[in-house]
Formats: structure tokens, sequence, C-alpha cells
């Protein structure tokens, strides 16, 4: 309870000096909706010319794109607000700020901030999922939980992945990945069946970007299946320990303004 109410708190003061400039939705708007439409003018383009891609239909094809739009939504909201600055945080030793503070300081370094307005993806992506389940009917409520279940995942490893990536800076402080981040990400934009069988290894226990999309695609327009579920589950536990240790590591290492 005590990680939601600070959760909320930031969220609120988030959302409060977000609504000062009203305007700026109407962009984010504007600019999801160009994206997503040429996300899904490109899978219209594909099935042309063929009515399957990798065993994929066109209808889940439209659902994993609503998927990858809705997680990007996520992640640009409660993320990326945050861990973009952290690089240059450590370098200027403002990392003490955090760490100074009457609460966990890899939550407010991490989640401290938020871009309410990047929610509009979320609903666009709800909207693209379904169109794709249009013609496929309403999917059953196991599908449905087990989707569920699997989108909170790849929420975890969305974020995971981002502090990981974001604690390299202790260990050098010039290395900014997120544009590394940013190009792994759109690899979550397709069924992880299109890829060759290494890099499809790769994206699926590697850097899991099949978890993200792929797998809460499979289990909303196929059903559950208890291994990929059981799999994606341990996916993301693994993915947070990870991250929980990498700060640990990462502020024993950390020399800033106090220091």
């Amino acid at each position: 309870m005590r990680y939601l109410r600070l959760f909320w708190a930031t969220f609120s003061m988030s959302t409060r000096a977000a609504v000062a400039f009203r305007t700026n939705l109407l962009f984010d708007l504007l600019g999801s909706l160009v994206t997503l439409g040429g996300a899904v003018t490109a899978v219209e383009l594909v099935f042309t010319r063929t009515d399957a891609l990798a065993g994929w239909s066109k209808a889940e094809a439209l659902v994993l794109v609503g998927t990858f739009q809705l997680m990007g939504g996520l992640r640009a909201t409660f993320v990326d607000s945050s861990l973009s600055w952290f690089p240059s945080r450590i370098r200027q030793g403002r990392l003490d700020l955090y760490l100074l503070q009457p609460a966990p300081s890899l939550f407010l370094a991490s989640l401290g901030s938020h871009a309410p307005l990047a929610l509009s993806q979320v609903v666009l992506g709800a909207g693209v999922i379904a169109l794709g389940l249009a013609p496929m009917g309403v999917p059953s409520a196991p599908a449905v939980l087990a989707w569920l279940l699997l989108i909170a995942v790849g929420a975890a490893i969305t974020w995971a992945l981002g502090v990981l990536l974001a604690c390299l800076a202790f260990w050098a402080p010039r290395l900014e990945l997120d544009v590394l981040y940013g190009a792994a990400w759109e690899f979550a934009r397709y069924p992880v069946d299109v890829y060759r069988r290494p890099l499809r290894l790769f994206l699926t226990y590697g850097f899991p970007m099949a978890v993200i999309t792929t797998l809460p695609t499979r289990a909303l327009v196929r059903g559950p299946d208890p291994v990929l579920l059981a799999g994606g589950v341990a996916a993301g536990a693994i993915a947070v320990g990870l991250a929980l240790a990498a700060w640990q590591w990462g502020v024993r290492r950390y020399t800033g303004a106090t220091s």
C-alpha cells in the first residue's frame, strides 16, 4: 500500500503539471494516430500479398499491432519519463536527491515522474485490438485473463530492461543506451515467429521482446498456454530480479555530491 500511495502521489503531481499544457495532448494524439496509422497500413499492405505471415492471420497481426501500441503507451507514460534522464543524473551527482529521500530510491528514480498524456497511446492501442478481434469474436474469459497477466508481465519487463540499461551508467557514465533500447523495442512490433531462429531465441530468452507483445497476443487470440504463461512469468521475475541487483551494485559504486 505504501508503494501504491507513493505511485499515486507522483502520478497526480505529473498529471497536474501536464494539464497546464493541454495543447500537448492534441499533438501527442496526432503523433500517435500517424504512427499507428502507418503500422495498420503496413499490415494491410502485407496481407494483400498473403493470407498468413509466419502463421499469423491479418486479424491476429492487427491485435499484435494494438498490443504493441498499448505497451508503448505504458512505457512512454511510466518508464521513459524517468529513465531517459537517469544517466545524466548519475554524471552530475544528482542521484543524491533520491538516495537521501525517506522512500525507496529505485522507485523514485525510475517511477518518480510520469507523462500522463501518453496514455492516449494506450486508448488507441485498445481500439486497434478491438478492431482485430472483431472478425474472430469475443475471446474467452481465460484468454482475456491470460492476456492481462502477460500484459502486466510485459510492463514489468519493460521497466526492468530500462533500469538495467540505465544502470550501466554507473560503470560507464557517458554511455546512454536509450537509443539502443528504442531500436530493440521495434522488434516487438512484429510476431517473433517472423525472425530467424537465432534472433528469435535472443528476443525470447536474451532480450525478451517476445514476452512484451507476442505472448500476450497469442494468449488472447489462440487461448492460454500454461507453458507459455509460466515461461512469461518466469522471464518477468528474472528481469525484475536482475534490475534490482544491478541497482544495488550500481549504488555501491556511485560517487555523488555528498559521497
